[in-house]
Parts: C-alpha cells; structure tokens; sequence
C-alpha cells in the first residue's frame, strides 16, 4: 500500500519570482524539485492510489516519458505490472531514464492517418481492449486533475498567500491546467487561468503541425479540458523555437535550466505582462533541462 504523499518528496517545490516591467512579477513554481524531477510525481501517485480493483491485468498508459516513470515507481510498490507506450519523438534522455528505472516500454509507430500522439493512445485503447491491460488514461482521468487541485494549487495559494492574479500552464493532459484552474476559481473567480500549447497543436483550436514539445499539446482537447474548459479563461500558441529561446534566457539571466514546455509558459507570461499591470503572475514548470539536452546543444 502506497504511503503518505509527503512521505515521497512530492510536493511543496520553490517558487522563483522574477520582476517586469509595470509592477508586474513572474512566480515560476520549479517542479523539477518534485520527487522524480518533474510534476508527473503528483499525477503518478493519485492515479496509482485510486485504482480500481485489477485482479491481474498490466497497467499501459500513454506518455512522452515523465508519468511513465514516475507510474513505474508507485505501480513497482504496488506489484502491479506496468507497459509505458512512447513515440518516436522521445528524447534520447527520457528513453535512457526510462531504461534505467527499468521500465518496461515500447516505441508506438505512427499509424498512416494519426499524429504520434494520437498514435500511443489508439494503441492504448487497443491494449484495454484486449482485457489483459487497463489503461489509466491520464487524458479523462481524474485522478489527474485532483492531484494538482489537492496538492499544486493549494501550495501555490499558500507560498502567494493569496496573492495570485493569473496562472499561466503548459497544457497536453490537461490535469494539470484543469486542477489548478479549479481550486484558483474556487478561491477567487477574479484570478485568470491561461493555457499554452505549441503552435501546431490543437487543443484550444488552429491547424495541426508538427511541433517537438513532447510534453505537451494534444490533437484536439483531451476529456479533461473539455470537462473543465468553463474555467480557462484564455490560451497562447508559442512556437518551438520561441519556447527554446525562453528556455535560454531563462538559463543565461536566472541560471533556471528548466525544459522546453516552462520556456514555453514563460514565454506566454512576457507576452500577457506586457499588457498587464502590478500583477502576480504563476507559471507551471513542469520540469528541468536534463531530459532535452539535445534540443540546446547548440
């Protein structure tokens, strides 16, 4: 039986504030301090601690890399087997973690008319289909959500002390986004919640592209943000070569290697500061630089 969440280091990450212009400052909740180095922590244990009974099925989940090992971790304490499906857009640094958490994985192909993405959750859905696998759907799940509204939000509400006026996270699942939009609306309806994705990503509408933030973005919105669109009240579209030159900014002024999906954010939250004023602005990082060192070799 899984033990107490604050028994596993999860939770209760730094807040790094950065000052702009207009009186306006940036807080960037740094959630490569979480245990297992990326938010995923929270989402892992709250799905893994509300499973239904299973009798002897493996766990498939589709993911660009970070909840299938920290699924693996809580799945490993359960003695529940686990199949982590990924794609072709995997870092090299995220596969290798993978292999040295022993995580059981495999690389799904592209089907001829899907994006990748949609690609590991059609075979996902084919694995359940089979009855020898449940597959916990991190994208209807909400499990998702309630980790980040019963542990990110509130933490958040706690570090500010109230004193939030928007809240800027990078979108794929939606749990994340979902939760923390949730509870902040619950506290004060005034606060305004933006979502962010890649440019050729579809979640909140456009044309579909390709885009290399696997962590993020979705062809279409997941169930999730469906269920809890009422509470975005906003959304950006940033380039990839956008998110990376934030990302090295972000390395470069403050010494914060943070990965592609918090430059993105951050990127989101100097366009919304520019038309703001003495505003308390929070930005999800939901992760650090290590696992995309490919992307800033150069």
């Amino acid at each position: 039986m899984l033990k107490e969440i604050s028994e596993y280091r999860i939770g209760n990450t730094p807040l790094f504030e950065i000052g702009m212009n207009d009186g306006n400052k940036i807080h960037i909740k740094l959630e490569k301090y979480n245990f297992l180095r990326s938010i995923k922590a929270r989402t892992a244990y709250y799905i893994v601690k509300n499973l239904p009974e299973l009798d002897k099925r493996c766990i498939v989940e589709s993911t660009s890399g970070n909840l299938g090992l920290a699924l693996n971790y809580f799945l490993k304490e359960e003695n529940i087997e686990f199949l982590c499906l990924v794609d072709e857009s995997i870092s090299k640094e995220k596969l290798l973690k993978l292999e040295e958490h022993g995580v059981h994985y495999k690389i799904v192909s592209q089907y001829e008319d899907m994006d990748l993405r949609s690609s590991r959750i059609k075979m996902a859905k084919d694995l359940e289909e089979t009855g020898q696998y449940y597959w916990t759907n991190q994208y209807a799940n909400m499990n998702n959500m309630l980790a980040n509204y019963s542990s990110t939000a509130p933490e958040i509400w706690n570090q500010r002390d109230g004193n939030v006026d928007a809240c800027i996270c990078p979108v794929g699942s939606g749990g994340t986004v979902s939760g923390i939009a949730k509870y902040m609306k619950e506290k004060n309806s005034n606060i305004h919640i933006l979502g962010v994705e890649p440019v050729g990503s579809t979640i909140f509408g456009g044309e579909d592209g390709e885009y290399i933030n696997a962590g993020t973005g979705l062809k279409g919105p997941s169930q999730l943000i469906e269920k809890h669109m009422s509470y975005i009240d906003g959304y950006y579209q940033i380039p990839d070569k956008e998110s990376i030159f934030y990302c090295k900014e972000l390395k470069d002024k403050y010494d914060l290697k943070l990965g592609i999906s918090s430059g993105m954010a951050y990127a989101a939250a100097v366009k919304y500061a520019k038309k703001v004023k003495n505003q308390n602005i929070i930005v999800i990082s939901p992760d650090g630089m290590e696992s995309y060192q490919h992307i800033f070799a150069d």
